[in-house]
């Protein structure tokens, strides 16, 4: 196994450990836990961009690769954004008055089907588009989706250490903050997903299928 496919494989690797440190709200433990899920969280991603330059830069792309370097990016990110829910429910309820924290958790929600079945479904666009030798370039609303989303899942999960530390104020900045962030990202992916619908409508298409009969090809 190459290098950069190694470093694809430690991302899916530290999943786990970034699962498990959101959820050691434990005694002392629980006013730093999430600043290390923060730091995996970073790692990870940061071999996600590595792995992919690495592989281009020593011409080691494979199709291993590249299907376990898009799982693995993935998987990361939907952990993260189910996670948020359990930290808007559970951790941090009390941050805010009980209704508005509902309406978080309920907008919150609707954010992560919305992101995840967008990503599910660019999965299969993708290799749909491959199929038909078609390649399907990231446009500027995926990129700014991908960035907002990486940007305010970090910043949310600072919130539950800062409440934990009696710094209440900035805790309730953040969430607003992050909140924010994963909304533009929200929108991003709908609207991407539109181009992408305006853009490349004969992937849709049905393609058609020629049928051999086998009794006259004899």
């Amino acid at each position: 196994m190459n290098i950069p496919n190694r470093l694809t494989m430690t991302r899916l690797a530290l999943i786990p450990v970034f699962v498990a440190l959101v959820f050691l709200e434990i005694g002392g433990f629980a006013k730093i836990n999430d600043f290390l899920a923060v730091v995996v969280f970073g790692f990870a991603s940061f071999t996600d961009f590595l792995d992919g330059y690495l592989a281009r830069k020593w011409n080691m792309v494979t199709d291993f690769g590249k299907l376990i370097d898009s799982a693995a990016d993935k998987l990361l990110c939907c952990s993260a954004l189910i996670l948020l829910i359990y930290i808007f429910a559970v951790v941090c309820f009390d941050l805010f008055e009980p209704f508005l924290m509902l309406a978080m958790i309920v907008c919150l929600t609707v954010f992560a089907v919305i992101i995840i079945c967008r990503e599910l479904f660019m999965t299969a666009f993708r290799s749909l588009a491959a199929s038909r030798n078609v390649i399907i370039a990231a446009d500027m609303p995926g990129k700014i989706k991908a960035a907002a989303q990486m940007f305010g899942i970090v910043i949310i999960l600072f919130a539950p250490d800062f409440a934990a530390l009696g710094l209440t104020l900035v805790a309730q900045i953040t969430f607003f903050v992050g909140f924010a962030l994963l909304a533009l990202s929200t929108l991003m992916a709908v609207i991407s997903l539109i181009m992408y619908f305006v853009k490349y409508p004969h992937i849709f298409t049905d393609k058609p299928v020629v049928e051999t009969n086998a009794d006259e090809a004899e």
